[in-house]
C-alpha cells in the first residue's frame, strides 16, 4: 500500500488497497484518520515516529499492528522518505509503503519506529500494488535504500526527484478518480 502526506504529515493519498486491508474508507484515512486503524497500543508510538520525522525531514521506519475489518490485529512494516520540491528544496511531505508482515500473529514481533533511512520490506501477496503507479512508487522506494549506503549516493538525488514525481502523479490520478466517481 503507498501513501503520500503533506508537510504535516496528513494524509493526502492512501492507495485503494488500504480500504481492502483495512475496511477504512479513502475519505476517512485522510489527514490523520489513518490512525483510527492503527492499534491502539501502537498508535502513540506511530504518532510520535511521524512527528518526529516531520521535524527532523527524515526517512522512517514503523513497525506495528493494523486493524482489520473485522477487529483482528495485523502486523505491518511501513515507512516513508522525505520529499522536496522548489522553491529551495520545500519539505512537501513523505512518499511511504506499508506491508504486512506474513500472515500469521506473531507473539514475538514488538512495535517499533525509528528514524533515518527507510527500508521497504518485501512485497506479501496480502498487499500488492494496486496500479502502474504504485509499483513505481515501491520500486523507486526500494532504490533509494539501496543507494544510501551503497558508492552511488549520487544518484539519491534523482531518485527522490522521481518519486517527487510520482508522488505527484499518485495525487493527480486521486484527483481524476474522485472526479470522475463525483459525475457518475
Amino acid at each position: 500500500m503507498i501513501f503520500v502526506t503533506d508537510a504535516d504529515g496528513r494524509a493526502t493519498f492512501v492507495s485503494p488497497e488500504w480500504t481492502e486491508f483495512t475496511g477504512q474508507s479513502l475519505r476517512d484515512a485522510a489527514g490523520f484518520g489513518w490512525a483510527q486503524v492503527v492499534h491502539p497500543e501502537d498508535r502513540d508510538l506511530a504518532r510520535r515516529t511521524v512527528e518526529a520525522a516531520i521535524q527532523a525531514r527524515s526517512a522512517f521506519n514503523l513497525r506495528y499492528r493494523m486493524l482489520a475489518p473485522d477487529g483482528r490485529a495485523r502486523w505491518v512494516a511501513a515507512g516513508a522518505v522525505p520529499s522536496f520540491g522548489p522553491p529551495d528544496q520545500t519539505f512537501l511531505g513523505f512518499l511511504g509503503s506499508i506491508s504486512q508482515i506474513g500472515t500469521e500473529p506473531a507473539a514475538d514481533l514488538r512495535a517499533y519506529g525509528s528514524l533515518g533511512s527507510f527500508v521497504p520490506p518485501p512485497t506479501q501477496p496480502a498487499t500488492p500494488p494496486g496500479s502502474m503507479l504504485e509499483a513505481m512508487a515501491d520500486h523507486l522506494l526500494m532504490a533509494h535504500a539501496l543507494v544510501e549506503p551503497a558508492t552511488v549516493g549520487h544518484l539519491r538525488p534523482l531518485v527522490e526527484r522521481l518519486l517527487h514525481e510520482v508522488g505527484i502523479e499518485l495525487a493527480r490520478a486521486e484527483q481524476q478518480g474522485q472526479a470522475w466517481a463525483a459525475f457518475h
